[in-house]
C-alpha cells in the first residue's frame, strides 16, 4: 500500500494528497531544492511565499556540513532551517557522479571522500537511513547506486543490483531508527535499458514502501530515452504509492511526465537558469540579459503573482543582471521557483476538471525554450 489518496484522474495523470506527519501535500507538486538546508538566493520564507508545500534536503551534504550533531543540536532540520511543512531528504546517491564527491562503489555501500575536509566516509544504507531519521526530515530516500546515462549494460546491471541489496538494507534500518510518522521511498534505477527499469520498479515495489522514487534521468540522456522508461515501468508501480521523478524541473519535461502518471519533482534547474539570466514565462523563457528587454516596462509573466513579477519589469532586472546585482539573483530565482508553483496548481486543477491533456498541449505548444535576440 502506498501513502497518496487519489481524488481526480485524467487519463493516466493523477490529482492526490500526500498525506505527512507535518500535513497535506496536493500532487502533483514540485520540491524545491535546498541541498545544503537553503536554496540558492532564495530565503526559507519566500520559499513558503511561493506556495511550496515540501522541500527536499540532503541528508548526506547535511551530515558532512554542518553535521547531523550540530542539526539535531538545533532541534531538526526543520527549525535549523526554519521551514515549516513537509522535508524529504535525499540519501547521497546523486553524488556518485558530483563533481567534488569522489567515490568508490562496494558491496556495503559507496566510500566518499568529502568535498569540505578531504576525510574518506563510507555511506551505507544503515548510516544515511540513521541520519535521516535522526535530523527529523518527514520523507526518506532508500541508499542507490547511480552509474551515468551512457554506462554500459553491465555497468547499469551492477549498479541496479547493488540499489536493490541497499534499498532491502535501508527498509530495515528505516523500521529499526524511523520516528513516529516518518515515511520512506524506494528508488529504483536500471540505466536506458526499459527490461531493467520494469525489473527494477517491480523489485522496489515490492517493498512496501510508501512511495517509489525514479532515478538516474535528467543526468544528460536523449529526453525521449527518460519518456520511453517512464512509459515502461510506472505500470509496475502499485497505484496508490506516490511517483517521485527525482532531477526533473523544465516545464515541458514536467508536463509530460505527469502525463505518463508522475506525481513529484525537484531539480536545481530553476535556480540555477535563473543565475545565468533565463526566466520561466507562459510564452517560454525570457533571457533577460538580451538587449531588448533594456525598455521593456512589462513584467517577466504577466499572469504571475510573485513579488519579483508584481513590483519589477523586465527592464528593471535586465538592469540588475548587467550590473551583477546580488538582488537580481533573488528576484530571478524566486521568480522561477515560484512559476514552477503556480504551474502545479493548473496541473492539478487541470486533471480535475478533466483537461489535463488541452491544457499540456496548449502550454507546450505556447512555450519556446530559446528566447531570441
Amino acid at each position: 500500500m502506498g501513502c497518496l489518496e487519489i481524488i481526480a484522474e485524467c487519463g493516466k495523470a493523477r490529482a492526490g494528497i500526500l498525506r505527512t506527519r507535518k500535513g497535506a501535500v496536493e500532487s502533483p507538486f514540485f520540491l524545491p531544492v535546498m541541498t545544503k538546508g537553503a536554496a540558492k538566493h532564495v530565503s526559507s520564507d519566500q520559499i513558503v511565499a511561493s506556495g511550496a508545500k515540501a522541500v527536499i534536503s540532503n541528508a548526506f551534504v547535511s551530515s558532512l556540513r554542518p553535521g547531523a550533531d550540530i542539526i539535531i543540536k538545533a532541534g531538526g532540520l526543520a527549525k535549523f532551517m526554519d521551514y515549516p511543512h513537509t522535508i524529504f531528504t535525499d540519501c547521497g546517491g546523486f553524488q556518485m557522479i558530483s563533481e567534488g564527491f569522489d567515490n568508490e562503489t562496494g558491496k556495503n555501500g559507496i566510500l566518499f571522500k568529502s568535498p569540505f575536509d578531504g576525510q574518506m566516509v563510507l555511506l551505507t544504507p544503515e548510516r544515511i537511513m540513521q541520519i535521516q531519521a535522526d535530523i527529523g526530515s518527514d520523507v526518506h530516500m532508500t541508499l542507490d547506486d547511480l552509474a551515468p546515462w551512457n554506462s554500459s549494460r553491465e555497468k547499469f546491471e551492477k549498479a541496479m543490483k547493488n540499489t536493490h541489496e541497499w534499498a532491502k538494507r535501508s527498509v530495515d534500518a528505516h523500521k529499526k531508527h524511523k520516528k513516529p510518522g516518518q515515511l520512506v521511498f524506494g528508488i529504483y534505477q536500471g540505466g536506458m535499458h526499459n527490461d531493467l527499469r520494469i525489473e527494477s520498479a517491480k523489485f522496489v515495489n515490492s517493498l512496501g514502501t510508501d512511495g517509489v522514487s525514479i532515478g538516474g534521468y535528467c543526468i544528460g540522456e536523449p529526453k525521449e530515452k527518460m519518456y520511453e522508461g517512464l512509459s515502461a515501468s510506472l505500470p509496475y508501480v502499485d497505484k496508490e504509492k506516490p511517483r517521485y521523478l527525482m532531477g526533473v524541473g523544465s516545464p515541458v519535461d514536467i508536463l509530460k511526465s505527469v502525463a505518463l502518471g508522475v506525481d513529484i519533482f525537484d531539480s536545481v534547474y530553476p535556480t540555477m537558469i535563473a543565475r545565468h539570466g533565463h526566466l520561466f514565462s507562459g510564452g517560454g523563457i525570457v533571457n533577460i540579459k538580451l538587449a531588448k528587454y533594456k525598455e521593456d516596462f512589462t513584467p517577466v509573466d504577466e499572469n504571475c503573482d510573485c513579488y519579483s513579477c508584481k513590483n519589477f519589469t523586465r527592464a528593471y532586472l535586465h538592469h540588475l543582471f548587467k550590473t551583477n546585482e546580488p538582488t537580481g539573483y533573488m528576484y530571478r530565482s524566486y521568480h522561477n521557483i515560484h512559476f514552477l508553483q503556480n504551474l502545479m496548481r493548473d496541473i492539478r486543477q487541470a486533471i480535475k476538471d478533466g483537461v489535463f491533456e488541452e491544457y499540456k498541449e496548449n502550454f507546450i505548444s505556447n512555450f519556446k525554450e530559446k528566447d531570441k535576440a
